[in-house]
């Protein structure tokens, strides 16, 4: 399977069932090598960040909204637009070749015209005149563009939602007790033990990827050995691991979520590192504790991750209005 149609194929898993590109990507990618997975991430998070505007040119070339299409072709066809939204013109000639041999790849050789129609056409022609949306620009659904814009204004709000749509140019990491930060790590300022770096090590002994602000949350609970813990919505565990560490492994952790299948990957996942907390499957609105057990509790409250989308943009794919209400 070539590149282009590995990234189609992880696309569509983000896309269509749910799955969580920073958890998916690394591990869909994990046996190539470095230059093909870096070009992989590039592909699905480039589609990702802009695929309002893919979808509209989509429509505009084919004649045919992309949910018209099987669904394997129209991720061809967004990953290949995404890329040529990004790259030089001399890169269109390879594009379109491999995104055609992708789309066979995926079972559909019937639609490699209709592929290689409509990428030959863009490169040939430039990216059509679109109708003036602010929201698709942004690739947010327009009732986030309406929320932001009540709250903090105009300027703020498409300031604040354009740099969410740009790729985070680093990666925030903590790095355990005992270790070693990276060479060229950045330390960031009043948070203990967090670095910025502009890519992962080929070795990850000894740090937890992290950005800044979750080992803030997690250093401000400031657990001693000898205390009681709960982290409340432990999923996927980065924080439960911080609270571990900062009790040096004799604070009693007890780590909940109600999420049975991302509880049970977090505690595969702890349990590599040799961080062994007291897992419970329950509800945080009706925690099975009596009063008075713990000595602190963590709470990083389900929200709506609209914060987090420079790192998953497809975030803006499944928001909701609805989703505000719920989750608060």
């Amino acid at each position: 399977m070539n590149t282009r149609a590995m990234a189609a194929a992880i696309f569509l898993r983000i896309r269509d069932h749910g799955a969580y590109s920073n958890v998916l990507l690394p591990q869909a990618t994990r046996d190539l090598s470095r230059p093909d997975q870096s070009f992989v991430f590039s592909l699905v998070m480039g589609a990702l960040r802009q695929v309002r505007t893919i979808d509209a040119i989509i429509a505009e070339m084919s004649g045919r909204d992309v949910t018209a299409l099987d669904p394997e072709v129209g991720a061809v066809l967004q990953i290949a637009i995404g890329e040529m939204l990004l790259d030089e013109k001399e890169t269109v000639y390879a594009t379109v070749n491999e995104s055609v041999e992708a789309i066979k790849q995926l079972g559909f050789p019937r639609a490699a015209g209709l592929v290689n129609g409509v990428l030959r056409n863009l490169g040939r022609s430039g990216v059509p005149v679109l109708p003036n949306d602010k929201a698709r620009e942004l690739s947010v659904p327009e009732w986030v563009l309406g929320r932001v814009t009540h709250d903090h204004g105009k300027g703020v709000a498409r300031q604040l939602l354009g740099g969410l749509r740009r790729p985070a140019p680093r990666v925030g990491i903590r790095v355990r007790p005992g270790q070693s930060a990276p060479d060229g790590a950045e330390p960031i300022e009043g948070i203990s033990d967090a670095y910025l770096i502009p890519r992962l090590p080929e070795s990850r002994r000894g740090i937890v990827v992290s950005d800044g602000s979750s080992s803030a949350v997690a250093q401000a609970v400031a657990v001693q050995p000898g205390e009681v813990v709960l982290d409340m919505a432990a999923a996927p565990g980065g924080k439960t691991m911080s609270l571990w560490d900062q009790g040096c492994g004799r604070a009693t952790v007890v780590a909940m979520d109600s999420h049975y299948r991302r509880l049970a990957s977090a505690r595969k996942r702890l349990a590599a590192e040799a961080v062994e907390p007291w897992w419970v499957h329950a509800d945080g609105g009706r925690a099975p504790f009596a009063d008075a057990t713990f000595d602190a509790v963590l709470l990083d409250a389900p929200c709506t991750g609209l914060g987090t989308m420079r790192r998953r943009p497809e975030i803006a794919m499944r928001l909701r209005a609805k989703s505000l209400d719920d989750l608060a």
